[in-house]
């Protein structure tokens, strides 16, 4: 997987040099080389600082240099289009070389907008939370609609922090849900930032009638789950790892370890105790286990994980190779929510994506 890395890193090293190259209108072959080559260096010099903890945050800090320069290319992509089209009127108008000096100058500033508004979407994408709105209906009965509130995937630390708890919690009250449910990766590999940054007044501030429950994800299973779980709990948050909580006896909420955790145990294992007509909520952090649950009396799953592939292309891409990859869907009896995330992990930005929470009504059929 390294190597993966190292081989992406030196193609996205090529095409920011020529980009830059063209960009900055350089001719001279000599400053073409020293340029090419003072790219690279930078540029290694910016992996083997990221290399050197591997996919941990001094790894993430190279990502979001990399994700930079791939919206380089997303850039020059736009501005080769424009110079087609240019090229098109051109030929059919036939006009003449001041049109040409003018269409360079149009093709830089195509370039230099579209990269600064890529950026733009994708730091607003990331940072301006949005609410979507859900219901199902569940066959076995209710005594009145329940509201809860799907947050997953908030990510505390270095890029995310007390601002978006703060947005968190005042979205939740302005939905007056019945309670809240966290799907894991609550925290970014630890309780590092969480601590320096003082987030657990914002985090406690995040509050239902019913409780907030949440189970961890694999970057709470990171080798720091007792102390992300104890910071959670503190925060007033029940972890329900493992665990069913009967939600004002009316419905059954069962939370599962992610799969990362070597002793999670199977599904069917973890709904002993709620045969009846309740209906069973099963909160887990991955979507993974969509046969599983779905050949068991599991009336909703909620789950997160995925991110809805973050930025493009693996939006897209995503949807190949998972069953549900991002939104709702049913299999077998079972209906599936997969949420897109709060946060977003290693870097700061969402393109093709948005930052979001569920509010879901569930209500009996009956």
């Amino acid at each position: 997987m390294i190597w993966l890395f190292v081989l992406i890193s030196q193609g996205l090293a090529v095409s920011t040099s020529l980009i830059l190259s063209w960009l900055l209108r350089l001719k001279s072959r000599k400053v073409i080389i020293i340029w090419v080559a003072l790219v690279f260096i930078i540029n290694n010099l910016a992996l083997s600082y990221g290399l050197s903890e591997f996919w941990r945050e001094r790894f993430h800090v190279y990502l979001v240099i990399s994700i930079l320069q791939g919206f380089l290319l997303y850039a020059a992509v736009i501005t080769v289009v424009v110079m087609l089209i240019a090229w098109v009127i051109k030929r059919f108008q036939h006009q003449n070389s001041a049109f040409q000096s003018g269409v360079d100058h149009l093709f830089r500033g195509v370039f230099l907008i579209s990269y600064l508004a890529i950026v733009a979407t994708a730091l607003f994408s990331a940072y301006s939370p949005t609410t979507r709105y859900l219901t199902l209906e569940v066959d076995k009965p209710l005594p009145a609609p329940l509201k809860i509130a799907l947050v997953s995937d908030t990510h505390l630390g270095r890029w995310f922090g007390n601002g978006q708890l703060k947005k968190l919690a005042t979205l939740i009250d302005d939905n007056n849900v019945d309670t809240v449910l966290f799907a894991g990766d609550i925290m970014n590999d630890s309780t590092y930032y969480f601590d320096k940054y003082q987030m657990q007044n914002a985090l406690s501030q995040i509050k239902a009638p019913l409780g907030v429950f949440a189970v961890l994800g694999n970057h709470d299973y990171s080798g720091n789950q007792v102390a992300i779980a104890k910071a959670v709990e503190n925060a007033g948050i029940t972890v329900i790892d493992n665990k069913k909580e009967l939600l004002n006896d009316e419905l059954w909420l069962v939370g599962r370890s992610d799969e990362t955790d070597p002793n999670r145990p199977a599904a069917r294992d973890l709904l002993a105790g709620t045969e009846g007509n309740k209906p069973i909520v099963f909160l887990e952090h991955s979507p993974s286990a969509v046969i599983e649950i779905g050949e068991l009396p599991i009336d909703i799953h909620f789950s997160g994980h995925t991110h809805g592939g973050q930025i493009f292309p693996l939006t897209s891409l995503m949807k190949l190779v998972l069953p549900i990859a991002y939104g709702q869907q049913q299999f077998y009896d079972t209906q599936f929510l997969v949420t897109s995330g709060f946060g977003f992990g290693a870097v700061p930005f969402r393109l093709g994506t948005r930052s979001e929470i569920w509010i879901v009504t569930l209500k009996s059929k009956t």
